[in-house]
């Protein structure tokens, strides 16, 4: 004789759905968790990003300001501009410390680390962005940089008829950790003896091109400082 079986009871099937459906709830609820903290972490690198690009572009606007400290700035017949358009031994001090008209002026560190110590002192010798030539950067809160971008200029060995700077210039991002320092070299050629009047002579040729002499300076080289609060710690342990 068959043996007869009872089909599962309607509250037994009602367990097994239930059961399967707090299954799937829970493997939704995962997934969403998973994917709400994919989008956290997303956001947190794309907001890092962005504010080292800020701070990027912070220092570069301290190179171009630099750059146009050397070439004169806001006062082309200033002491500051004769010192840098001849590169007077003089101004550039040891630790950058020639004092006003001279700030950020260094002599030649053999050893960057210790230009980097001084460029991350917040009252330290750097200049910040606009001090000798008027330029302006805003400052302030959320997409701005949170303080101003400074740099020192290094007066360093050149061949005769040219003049060789380095500058290094820091710039930050909205947050006071978020920092980018770079270095470039800012190569100016000297100009000849001047030529004899000669009445007979053309009209005056036009000013010189960048890097030709007598004319403008340019940069030759640039780089970001790798390991950057590594290197100042290491100045300043040095």
């Amino acid at each position: 004789m068959r043996a007869f079986t009872h089909p599962p009871s309607r509250a037994a099937q009602h367990g097994v759905a239930l059961l399967t459906a707090l299954l799937l709830m829970l493997a939704v609820l995962l997934s969403s968790i998973a994917a709400a903290r994919t989008a956290i972490s997303g956001a947190r690198a794309a907001g890092h990003e962005r504010d080292r690009l800020l701070a990027l572009q912070a220092a570069m606007a301290a190179l171009a300001d630099a750059e146009h400290d050397i070439e004169g700035g806001a006062d082309p017949g200033s002491a500051r501009a004769a010192a840098l358009a001849q590169a007077t031994p003089a101004v550039f001090a040891p630790g950058c410390g020639g004092g006003r008209p001279y700030d950020g002026l260094c002599e030649h560190a053999p050893d960057a680390r210790a230009v980097f110590a001084l460029l991350a002192d917040d009252d330290g010798p750097a200049v910040p962005l606009g001090t000798f030539t008027g330029a302006l950067l805003p400052v302030g809160e959320g997409a701005l940089p949170g303080q101003a971008p400074r740099y020192l200029i290094e007066r360093m060995p050149a061949a005769g008829g040219a003049l060789l700077y380095r500058v290094s210039a820091l710039g930050f991002g909205s947050a006071a950790t978020t920092q980018v320092a770079l270095q470039a070299y800012y190569r100016k050629l000297l100009a000849g003896p001047a030529e004899e009047s000669n009445p007979q002579a053309p009209a005056p040729a036009p000013p010189p091109l960048p890097g030709t002499a007598g004319g403008p300076g340019i940069r030759v080289g640039w780089r970001e400082i790798g390991n950057w609060h590594e290197a100042v710690a290491a100045g300043a342990e040095g």
